[in-house]
């Protein structure tokens, strides 16, 4: 560390003018002084004279701006910031349709057909690919479960009406109790 010759103030040892004063006359030697040291600076207050402020005075012109934190010498350099690039979106991959996916479609169509006509072959047929897609299907698996309930209700429906047309089950058990 060396000291300013002018004001005492400490300063870095590649500093080329004193950080307090911007003296350029330094020493190696702490000097001996009681009172603080005095500032070249104008205060931010102006005094009056006679009535009339003093103009504040200019700055010292060819010296470089008061920093501690730097080195005499050299320019000062903005703190590093990484640039930050904007991430590429990249689309997903997309799954291919599997044979069991085809098969969830296949069970739901079926089930909801079958609710119209040929119940006795569509409702067994969307029940089993219903059934299949949802255990070993990767895309439509609330699909395949719509496919297989309405499958089995359907096929309970079928059931219930046949029995009752062939007269094996009463009104009251196929249409309600107040029918």
């Amino acid at each position: 560390m060396k000291y300013c010759k002018k004001c005492g103030s400490e300063n870095n040892d590649d500093n080329q003018f004193c950080y307090n004063c911007r003296s350029e006359e330094f020493t190696d030697q702490k000097p001996q002084q009681s009172a603080a040291p005095a500032s070249p600076f104008p205060s931010p207050v102006m005094p009056v004279q006679g009535g009339n402020p003093v103009p504040p005075q200019p700055p010292m012109q060819g010296v470089p701006p008061v920093n501690p934190n730097m080195p005499a010498g050299r320019p000062p350099v903005p703190p590093y910031t990484p640039v930050m690039q904007q991430p590429v979106y990249q689309r997903p991959q997309k799954k291919p349709l599997t044979i069991a996916d085809l098969l969830t479609i296949l069970g739901f169509v079926a089930a909801l057909v079958g609710m119209f006509s040929a119940s006795v072959i569509l409702h067994p047929i969307a029940a089993v690919s219903s059934l299949f897609g949802f255990l070993k299907g990767t895309k439509f698996k609330p699909l395949s479960v719509a496919g297989f309930v309405i499958s089995i209700v359907g096929g309970l429906v079928y059931i219930i009406l046949s029995l009752h047309r062939s007269g094996l089950l009463p009104d009251w058990v196929t249409f309600g109790a107040f029918h």
